[in-house]
């Protein structure tokens, strides 16, 4: 009896390791349950929405490939490509529009540049233009005829202006003397270089510096006259 009270325990506790390892068995599957049905509804792998996701890429596939997208495709296009040649044409039409403004406005500005030469022209001393052009010239005589003339207008203005003296030199003497006239010293020195060309003659070496020199002093004086 003894024995038999020892041993109920011992079958007791057998048969509770027993329940205790079902518990363990059903605990497994319930997570196995929650990990696939919460993996279902978390990444909606349905085979409902997946078979949706299919029939979407049929349906993108045929659209994609029918006929009728294709000829909306060719439509759009062309009226594009029409679209963007008119732009072209107007853009080329425009340009040369403003390139024919632009050389029309070029060719009246010089028009207008040629007209006002002409008119300088026609107000400038022609004597004055001669001595210009000869001392631009190449040959070192143009050189001193050019100072020669210009002297000799000097002369001219100076007698029409009622200097007293025989000879330019006398005149410019007694301007010097009397005053009125702020340029005496220009017409001097110009005037000085004059008569060395004259009095020396080739032996006198005259370059074109000193020849351009001498007609701007001269250029001075004619324009305190307002002949120029």
């Amino acid at each position: 009896m003894a024995d038999a009270k020892k041993k109920k325990p011992v079958a007791h506790e057998g048969g509770g390791g027993g329940g205790d390892e079902w518990l363990y068995v059903i605990a497994a599957l319930a997570v196995v349950l929650i990990i696939f049905f919460g993996a279902q509804s978390f990444f909606n792998v349905s085979p409902t929405a997946t078979q949706t996701f299919a029939s979407k890429i049929t349906g993108f596939t045929s659209v994609l490939f029918s006929s009728h997208t294709w000829y909306v495709v060719g439509i759009i296009s062309s009226l594009l490509s029409i679209f963007f040649i008119g732009v072209i044409i107007f853009s080329t039409v425009r340009m040369r529009e403003i390139q024919l403004h632009e050389k029309e406005e070029i060719a009246h500005e010089i028009a207008l540049a040629l007209a006002r030469d002409a008119e300088n022209d026609k107000h400038q001393n022609p004597r004055w233009k001669y001595v210009l052009s000869l001392v631009e010239g190449p040959a070192e005589s143009d050189w001193r005829v050019a100072i020669m003339e210009a002297d000799s207008i000097l002369d001219d203005i100076m007698r029409e202006k009622g200097y007293a003296g025989d000879s330019l030199g006398e005149r410019l003497t007694s301007v010097r003397v009397s005053g009125g006239f702020a340029n005496i010293e220009s017409a001097w020195e110009a005037h000085s270089l004059r008569n060395k060309i004259a009095h020396d003659g080739a032996n006198f070496p005259l370059s074109q510096m000193e020849a351009r020199r001498a007609i701007r002093l001269y250029e001075l004086c004619f324009e305190e006259f307002r002949i120029l």
